[in-house]
């Protein structure tokens, strides 16, 4: 009797599964469509916000280098430990004899004096971080001083100060940029010569209004402050600008006080029994506390040591701020005038929020910070570095200090040991460590509309294999095994996969084109938020091309589009032929 095999194999290969697969697409042309539409979009999205997030990113670093840190800095050990206390008795001298080696080794260096304190206007008062500067060297080594929005940048010889463009707006120095109509008429135009007041009133213009609707609902107070604003024109010539600035100046309008406070190290002429106990006693080393009870002599009668020894009082002042002796540390209290020559208004928030520069030449006698040569770091960038790049190897603290170290040997010096260089790296490893956190978050998120577009996607998937489950049976059978079932489809899927990433992957270069070229402009929201934004951008962010993560984006959709198909379809070849071909 003849035997008839009632399911036999279909001997298919892959090249021939492979065109069922692409004919099933055409066959369901809407489901196709729309899955490709989902995976396109999922792919553009992740692409743009990617280049986005790398290109504020590399912007924020590139800022940090080129508008406030340069490569690398030369301190002493101590002041990088204390760096967020800025403490000024850790500074170091002979700062141009190490610039002179640096530049023979082909570095350009600037030296600072960084110290803070609160600067006083006639309106009000706000902590600010002063550094101290040499323009000629901020000039050549650093890219914030062409930004100065009104005025000019600082001069040698004159106690004045080129403010952040955010701090002026806060103590109401310099141009404003914004005021009210009451503002103008009440505080601008009554100190202005009254020949100039027409002028003044010629260089402001209305805000522009915005429309309350339902997503910006505005109440009639709202409404009738909006009515109240100013702005300064934004196509005003300089002379007219420079004009106007001279105005406010000669009303006084510049005029500011520096208050600080000056740290000197110094031995203190005595030390109570008690504090020599608890402070000084458990973490002096015992040779320190040798030169200890020579310098100092104890009187039994009032319980406290009195130095004794003023060769000696050099040598304990080193080994009391080595251990943080808070008495080592005398405190002059320091009051200045300047007046404000510019604003700053860089690219970089930092240099447009509470900082100030000053002439370092001015800080070195008792009417200024009684530095007598002292600086606190010495800001170094190779020669000729382009700022379109990051410092490379050449810029790394250990190539920088082994040739200052090669230099100062030429010269038959060496070196202080309490220096050291250190890169931009080390000096903002905080901030580094945030930004790297923003990123990952913002990646995450990223991540999760990816995951939930594609969610969606295996749902369609579904739903599309449940409404042929009929002809799965069918297939089946004819002879199709289950293993070249689950085969045509995850191709299926695949080739969903491959369309989708594909335009996805052109749509989001598309769209990264003028985000890399132009950016978007950042600066009203960066102004709202007081210049922090996360990153140190305050205008044009701009995205960057990432090409493993275009090309990854692209391969990894495709190959989840394709893994999407195992699931239904093993559920629907598990399905007996028999109850597929009545699935309805």
């Amino acid at each position: 009797m003849a035997h008839f095999d009632i399911n036999p194999s279909i001997n298919l290969n892959a090249v021939e599964l492979k065109r069922i697969a692409f004919r099933n697409l055409a066959r369901h042309k809407v489901k196709t469509i729309l899955t490709v539409l989902g995976i396109m979009i999922s792919v553009t999205l992740y692409i743009f916000m990617d280049g986005w997030i790398t290109g504020a990113s590399a912007e924020s670093r590139r800022n940090i280098v080129n508008y406030e840190q340069g490569a690398a800095k030369l301190q002493t050990k101590q002041y990088f430990e204390k760096k967020d206390e800025f403490p000024m008795y850790e500074s170091f001298d002979h700062g141009e004899f190490y610039a002179a080696a640096l530049d023979k080794a082909g570095y350009d260096s600037a030296p600072r004096f960084v110290f803070s304190g609160t600067l006083y206007s006639a309106t009000g008062s706000a902590p600010i971080m002063f550094n101290g500067v040499s323009p000629a060297s901020e000039r050549r080594l650093l890219r914030y001083t062409p930004y100065v929005e009104s005025g000019r940048y600082i001069q040698e010889g004159a106690f004045e100060l080129a403010l952040g463009a955010l701090a002026a707006e806060k103590l109401k120095v310099g141009i404003p940029q914004r005021l009210t109509r009451g503002e103008l008429e009440q505080d601008i135009l009554p100190i202005a010569p009254h020949q100039d007041q027409d002028f003044i009133r010629s260089l402001y213009e209305p805000v522009e209004k915005k429309k309350s609707g339902f997503m910006n609902p505005m109440t009639e107070e709202d409404i009738a402050a909006q009515e109240d604003r100013m702005i300064l024109k934004k196509e005003i010539p300089p002379a007219e600008l420079a004009r106007y600035w001279d105005i406010l100046d000669a009303a006084g309008r510049n005029d500011v006080r520096i208050s600080t406070v000056i740290d000197i190290k110094a031995a203190p002429d005595a030390v109570s029994k008690t504090k020599f106990e608890v402070d000084l006693a458990p973490v002096l080393d015992a040779s320190e506390l040798a030169l200890f009870h020579q310098a100092y002599e104890y009187d039994e009668l009032t319980e406290a040591y009195y130095l004794a020894s003023a060769v000696l009082s050099n040598q304990i002042q080193i080994a009391m701020v080595r251990v943080g002796y808070a008495g080592a540390i005398r405190h002059v209290n320091q009051l200045m005038s300047a007046k404000v020559v510019g604003l700053i208004n860089s690219p970089d928030p930092m240099t447009n929020a509470n900082i100030a520069y000053m002439p370092l030449d001015v800080l070195q006698d008792e009417a200024g910070l009684m530095l007598e040569g002292h600086v606190t770091e010495l800001l170094i960038r190779q020669k000729n570095a382009p700022d379109a790049k990051l410092p490379g190897k050449n810029e790394s603290a250990p190539r920088i200090q082994a040739a200052l170290e090669a230099g100062l040997a030429e010269q038959g010096a060496a070196l202080a040991d309490n220096l050291a260089v250190f890169s931009w790296q080390d000096y903002l490893a905080d901030y580094l460590g945030y930004e790297n956190t923003e990123n990952m978050s913002d990646r995450i998120i990223a991540l999760l509309l990816f995951i939930l577009a594609f969610m969606g996607i295996a749902n369609t998937m579904l739903l599309a294999i449940l409404e042929r489950t009929k002809e799965i049976g069918m297939m089946r059978a004819l002879g199709m095994t289950d293993g070249q079932l689950i085969f045509t489809y995850m191709m299926e899927a695949g080739f969903v996969g491959l369309i989708g990433s594909l335009l996805g992957i052109f749509a989001g270069c598309c769209i990264n084109i003028p985000m890399v070229k132009y950016g978007l402009d950042i600066s009203v929201m960066a102004e709202q938020m007081g210049g922090n934004i996360g990153y140190r951008v305050s205008s044009q962010m701009r995205s960057m091309w990432n090409l493993p993560v275009i090309i990854g984006s692209g391969v990894v959709a495709t190959l989840l589009a394709s893994l999407m198909a195992i699931f239904p379809t093993r559920r629907a070849v598990k399905m007996p032929v028999t109850e597929s071909l009545r699935f309805e």
